[in-house]
């Protein structure tokens, strides 16, 4: 077996993303929960790799912060330039979570990376991670493609700043597998560009770049190897699943997105309902209606 670590990244701890996790640990690899601890998710203040316990079971716990994200230096830029958030960041260039493990989990060949939302309908990942046990791809992502130069992915736009004369690569990064060497390339290019970007930053004709376009784009043109995830992801609505995560009949296909907690988000549902109020009022003769939330 390759030595790889897999990791589920999430900012939300429920019975539904543990029993997926623990699904995910059924596969022989090592398993490590990235949990978006910014929010204070957990209390404690703890170091960063630590076992906690949810729900009765041990789970191997990476605990990321904004200083964690400091020690690595990594660019703040996302969809919108101005917009440094470190949320939005994290979510426009989800490679970053590669940079972040690998640091603190230096050792390995291959990482797996699973967004908290997808769902294996089957009782663990094993058939899935068996399909790619012997392959030694820098890269297996789902949606993998090249793209025609008159393209118009939306990811494409204001990126000429850096890819004006490069052919360019798609993908969707809900599951993905990176090597070692991979992730290394990817942070340098990543510290690269940013120096560029920060002088260009400001012409709104630029945009920092996707982590669906940047990590394909970047590694096919510099002599990495990437491949097409044979069991392509199933979109789906958002399905609300009991704490097992089980459809009726298990297909062992893997779907994203999945939600969870469908009543705690119906009672929120409510209670918003609850504060609206209608208000109407006359202007010139003519009768306006409109809605306010009261608090």
């Amino acid at each position: 077996m390759q030595n790889t670590l897999v990791f589920m990244r999430t900012h939300i701890i429920t019975r539904g993303v543990i029993s997926e996790f623990l699904k995910l640990k059924k596969s022989g690899y090592d398993c490590v929960l990235f949990i978006d601890n910014r929010s204070g998710i957990i209390k404690e203040d703890l170091e960063p790799v630590r076992v906690l316990n949810f729900f009765g079971e041990d789970v191997n716990c990476f605990l990321f912060n904004e200083e964690i994200f400091k020690k690595l230096n990594l660019p703040l830029f996302a969809n919108k330039n101005k917009n440094s958030n470190l949320t939005n960041v994290m979510w426009f260039c989800a490679d970053y979570s590669f940079y972040c493990i690998k640091k603190y989990f230096p050792s390995y060949d291959f990482y797996w990376h699973f967004d908290y939302d997808v769902f294996c309908n089957g009782k663990s990942y094993e058939p899935f991670f068996k399909l790619y046990c012997d392959n030694e791809s820098d890269l297996l992502v789902s949606h993998f493609c090249k793209l025609d130069i008159d393209s118009e992915w939306s990811l494409l736009e204001k990126s000429e700043w850096i890819y004006n004369n490069v052919q360019k690569y798609a993908s969707f990064f809900p599951v993905v597998r990176l090597s070692s060497l991979a992730i290394d390339f990817l942070y340098t290019k990543r510290v690269e560009h940013s120096e560029i970007f920060e002088r260009i930053k400001n012409n709104k004709l630029n945009r920092w770049i996707n982590c669906e376009l940047f990590v394909p784009t970047e590694l096919l043109n510099n002599n990495f190897t990437g491949e097409n995830i044979e069991q392509p992801l199933r979109f789906s609505p958002e399905y609300d699943l009991n704490e097992e995560r089980l459809f009726e009949n298990q297909d062992n296909l893997i779907y994203h997105p999945v939600k969870g907690n469908f009543i705690e988000r119906l009672n929120k549902s409510e209670k918003v309902i609850n504060r609206i109020k209608k208000i109407s009022i006359s202007i010139f003769g003519i009768k306006i209606g409109f809605f306010i939330s009261r608090k």
